[in-house]
């Protein structure tokens, strides 16, 4: 392994270490910074601030399948988010899908109806804008808090005006 140097931050010595081995998985990469700097495996914190100022640098590029690079050796990367990796390869669609038509799916009575209802909708939709919300008053309303108690509030405006006084004059101060 070659030497690096110790004083310098985690990120240098990942960029480094990924300059002379290349590509790298990101385990294997926080491994060997944290054999380099001495990092025991159980300094969570540390190993986690690695891979947070990794990703914040703008110097590395996820490539897919855990592994990091730097961004100067994947100049097509540099756009991509992480959907990119996720994505599957789809089938190419069939030419003949371009030409489907209502009729490939129903029988023709049933384009009829479908066309008579499209028909009657239009009309509805004439109706709708006079439309008028009719409420049935007769209906009680029952709350579903059983929290809810009936509270009768005696107000007093001259009792509201000295409480806020006061509280006013404790601000004033």
């Amino acid at each position: 392994m070659a030497q690096f140097d110790q004083s310098k931050s985690m990120v240098e010595i990942a960029e480094e270490f990924i300059r002379i081995n290349g590509k790298q998985n990101i385990y294997t990469l926080i491994e060997s910074v944290a054999n380099i700097k001495g990092i025991s495996f159980e300094n969570t914190d540390r190993l986690t601030q690695l891979y947070i100022e990794m990703t914040l640098s703008a110097k590395f590029v996820y490539c897919g399948n855990d592994e990091w690079d730097l961004k100067e050796n994947n100049l097509e990367m540099w756009d991509k988010d992480g959907s990119y990796f996720n994505r599957q390869d789809y089938e190419e669609e069939d030419e003949d899908d371009d030409n489907i038509s209502l009729e490939d799916y129903f029988i023709p009575e049933e384009i009829e109806e479908l066309h008579a209802k499209d028909d009657d909708d239009e009309e509805d939709k004439d109706l709708d804008d006079e439309e008028v919300i009719i409420i049935d008053d007769d209906i009680p309303i029952y709350s579903t808090d059983d929290d809810d108690r009936d509270i009768e509030l005696d107000f007093d405006d001259d009792d509201y005006n000295e409480i806020m006084d006061d509280y006013e004059d404790m601000y004033d101060k």
